[in-house]
């Protein structure tokens, strides 16, 4: 039996291997459709922390730079990859917009680094912390996969 999936495997192109192949494409397709709406939706997210959540004592210059900065820089390059996705080549441009996702979310991340370390000492609520964090762990999250989704792309 498995004789005979291999024969009609060589001889039409068709059996199990082709069509999960196929289907592998077809996510990785979605997926990489997917990445700007997510980037949206992710964005919106870490700009809310310093307005909703509970108090940590920062100054709104240090929100700014943290969260809003990032926020924005993630809205702008996911609007432009959705503008750039109706191309029908839209060369590396997905990749450098998951690149700059990824820098956004470093960037988060390594800032809340300090806040991660005073929840530790007991001097900030570790539920704040958290809650102020995770965000930019999302964000850096999307960037490593929105990268990875785009690695091989190449123009033409």
């Amino acid at each position: 039996m498995a004789a005979e999936r291999e024969v009609a495997a060589d001889a039409g192109g068709a059996g199990p291997h082709h069509d999960a192949g196929a289907s592998a494409a077809g996510r990785g397709a979605s997926l990489r459709r997917a990445l700007p709406v997510v980037g949206l939706v992710v964005a919106a997210w870490a700009l809310l922390p310093p307005y909703t959540g509970p108090e940590i004592g920062t100054s709104t210059r240090v929100e700014v730079a943290d969260h809003v900065v990032p926020a924005v820089v993630m809205i702008a390059l996911s609007v432009a990859a959705l503008a750039t996705a109706r191309r029908p080549a839209p060369g590396l441009f997905p990749l450098v917009a998951g690149a700059g996702v990824l820098l956004a979310g470093l960037w988060m991340t390594a800032t809340h680094v300090p806040l991660v370390a005073q929840a530790t000492r007991d001097e900030v609520a570790v539920g704040a912390a958290a809650y102020h964090t995770a965000p930019g762990l999302a964000v850096l999250a999307l960037g490593v996969v929105w990268v990875a989704a785009h690695w091989g792309d190449a123009p033409g």
